[in-house]
């Protein structure tokens, strides 16, 4: 099971590689903006290659029958903001926009966030998250706010409608605090389902030493 764990972890991984590569060239095509600081700077581009970079460091990891503590805080982190893509896209832009590709469109907005969802639930291979530790979330959210909100007020660059501040500060800052509540409420739920052991690899973390300053076996029992 291990082997076919770790193997769908590699398939989605590279799928949406694909899908984001595909995407790249298609701007690049036809004249859409693929200046790096700003294609890159979409919170869905980034997430996708993050969910992509966890899963394929995690599916290695799981062949070698190692585990190392920090890169479960690095998953449930990524699977927070990866949900959060596709929550914000199928509720906020699916509506008012329409994909130019619609395959690539629906890996990185449904099937990524779909997949580390249903892996995070379902597979056992990770120790259950310290509540103390649930700030790990933040910093990088915080950075991706600052710099998109700062960038908008200066060179009016805003990758998503709702920040644009055109619209109003008020409505721009009503829309990204929405967002905080829903990531911090979905990261406890997250945090809770470790507790979970999962359906699959049920228990294969118990036993492992995890692999990180400060972290040791007992983190398998005392997760609270």
């Amino acid at each position: 099971m291990r082997h076919v764990v770790a193997a769908l972890r590699f398939l989605f991984s590279a799928l949406m590689l694909v899908a984001v590569t595909r995407s790249f060239v298609y701007d690049a095509a036809h004249g859409g903006d693929v200046w790096p600081w700003d294609w890159f700077g979409y919170f869905t581009n980034q997430n996708n290659l993050a969910a992509g970079f966890v899963l394929s460091f995690a599916g290695v990891l799981l062949l070698q029958g190692r585990r190392l503590r920090w890169l479960e805080y690095a998953r449930g982190a990524v699977t927070v903001y990866i949900f959060i893509v596709g929550t914000v896209y199928w509720t906020l832009l699916a509506p008012i926009t329409t994909p130019e590709i619609p395959w690539t469109n629906a890996i990185v907005h449904g099937v990524m966030p779909a997949y580390c969802l249903l892996d995070w639930l379902l597979v056992g291979d990770r120790a259950p998250l310290r509540y103390a530790r649930l700030w790990v979330i933040f910093p990088y959210a915080v950075v991706w706010l600052g710099v998109t909100l700062t960038r908008g007020a200066t060179d009016h660059w805003v990758p998503y409608p709702f920040m644009d501040p055109a619209t109003g500060y008020a409505s721009v800052s009503l829309y990204c605090g929405a967002i905080v509540v829903i990531a911090t409420v979905v990261a406890l739920l997250f945090w809770a389902a470790s507790r979970w052991r999962g359906v699959l690899l049920r228990g294969s973390a118990d036993g492992v030493v995890a692999e990180a300053p400060g972290d040791h076996r007992r983190d398998d029992r005392l997760a609270a």
